[in-house]
């Protein structure tokens, strides 16, 4: 009954559910989100005695529960969104489901020319068992490996971002180039266990350390060449768990943040808004404005720990901040997101994952970093600027760390492909995975120095 292609209705949310029969009879279950060039993301399928059904896209944490009517063409349900939210929505069934049109070249397809096996770890100080997937080189050992750690954000094992599946791509060449590789699905997500939600950089970095430890428990790896790679928010709990515990042997930095988030001019993470602002035609007054706005608040919520508190002294400076506000145009008002002071969400700056980044201190943990280090960053990254790349080369040498590499390579945005203007919004139009010379770099970095 449930056999086939089934599209939503939706005009804003469009995806398509695929349940196909495999030759040994057994239901493979996927689901597509064209236009997001996010493709083929498996699904676990529920069926229950009275024939609702349920797929659980647990990749990104959401749900589709229906309900097939009379005709069997078509579902009647809603789509659960990964923080509950319930959108009513339609499957219908069709024989034309969209066609993938993006093409993804670097992405590699099995068999692979090494062994990928399903492996799951304990993390034994917060409890939990983390699962993901060990690719290890079809050579003699042992190898050199690294655990791999994701960015901001739920994220399963191979990255997921627009199509991406970013450490895939990374895990694929490393491997090929002789070194294994242990990439696993966040706390809370994929297949792992836990709360991501209410996970602290510290939970992230005992996850690191304890994917580190199963790495070097392996036969087929030389628990002294063995490190840890992070990208993004990743390369933040690289470095904490380096400065914590001598597990790891070296790291590698992707794009890191080497200033912290309130700091601008350029430097701190708070320029992305900056950025995006002016590039989406905002005036220099509203800019100002809001940038001002949101240090101050970024400044109470860090400094606040009773959340009710911070709450109420985050309304009370909108308030007073309102007559700046209405004099700016209302298109102005919309482009910077602040409509209206009554209006305005400030629940997101109060979640704990943006505390956690509030309240992370690059300088500090950096320059406590004393093994190998290898940092890159993209010259047109817009999420994280390159010029957080000198500060984090400041606080190794701060640190008295000698023994690490900087390297900025030009024309690369933030996912480190080859880009024009580095914006987010051009992520899923580039086919481009990550650029070659950065596999390259890291690949011979890794093996010269672990």
């Amino acid at each position: 009954m449930f056999k086939g292609h089934w599209i939503s209705t939706s005009y804003y949310l469009k995806f398509t559910i695929h349940v196909l029969e495999k030759e040994n009879k057994t239901i493979e279950c996927y689901i597509d989100f064209p236009g997001e060039e996010a493709w083929n993301i498996p699904v676990d399928m529920e069926v229950s005695d009275s024939m609702d059904v349920t797929f659980d896209i647990y990749n990104i944490r959401c749900k589709y529960k229906g309900a097939v009517n009379d005709s069997t063409e078509l579902i009647s349900g809603y789509f659960i969104t990964s923080d509950g939210g319930e959108i009513p929505v339609d499957l219908m069934k069709t024989d034309n489901p969209p066609e993938r049109t993006s093409l993804r070249p670097q992405e590699p397809v099995e068999p692979y020319p090494y062994k990928s096996e399903e492996i799951a770890f304990e993390n034994t100080t917060d409890n939990i068992t983390l699962k993901g997937t060990l690719t290890i080189p079809d050579l003699p050992g042992p190898h050199p490996g690294v655990v791999l750690i994701s960015g901001s954000g739920p994220n399963d094992r191979d990255q997921l971002i627009f199509g991406h599946r970013v450490f895939l791509v990374l895990a694929d060449y490393l491997t090929r180039q002789g070194i294994a590789v242990l990439r696993y699905d966040d706390r809370g997500v994929g297949r792992s266990d836990g709360n991501y939600d209410e996970a602290t950089f510290e939970n992230f970095t005992s996850d690191a350390l304890a994917a580190c430890i199963y790495l070097k428990s392996r036969s087929e790896i030389d628990p002294e060449r063995t490190g840890l790679l992070g990208h993004s928010e990743g390369a933040a709990i690289a470095p904490l768990a380096a400065s914590q515990s001598p597990e790891a042997g070296f790291i590698v930095l992707m794009s890191a943040p080497g200033y912290n988030f309130i700091e601008s001019e350029d430097k701190g993470l708070i320029s992305q808004w900056e950025i995006s602002y002016r590039n989406n035609g905002v005036s220099e007054e509203a800019i100002s404005f809001k940038l001002d706005l949101l240090v101050n608040m970024f400044l109470i919520a860090k400094e606040e720990s009773d959340k009710d508190m911070a709450r109420n002294k985050i309304r009370e400076l909108l308030e007073k901040s309102e007559p700046s506000l209405l004099e700016l145009s209302e298109d102005d008002r919309k482009k910077i997101e602040l409509e209206s002071i009554e209006t305005y969400d400030i629940e997101w700056m109060l979640s704990t994952g943006f505390l956690n980044i509030l309240k992370y201190d690059p300088q500090s943990v950096i320059s406590g970093v004393h093994c190998p280090v290898l940092a890159v960053h993209g010259s047109k990254d817009s999420q994280i600027p390159v010029e957080n790349l000198s500060a984090v080369e400041q606080a190794l040498k701060n640190g008295g760390n000698e023994d690490y590499t900087i390297k900025n390579f030009e024309g690369l945005n933030h996912l480190f492909q080859t880009a024009e203007t580095g914006q987010v919004s051009e992520y899923p139009q580039i086919e481009e995975t990550i650029a070659p010379q950065v596999l390259v770099f890291i690949s011979e970095w890794i093996k010269n120095n672990s």
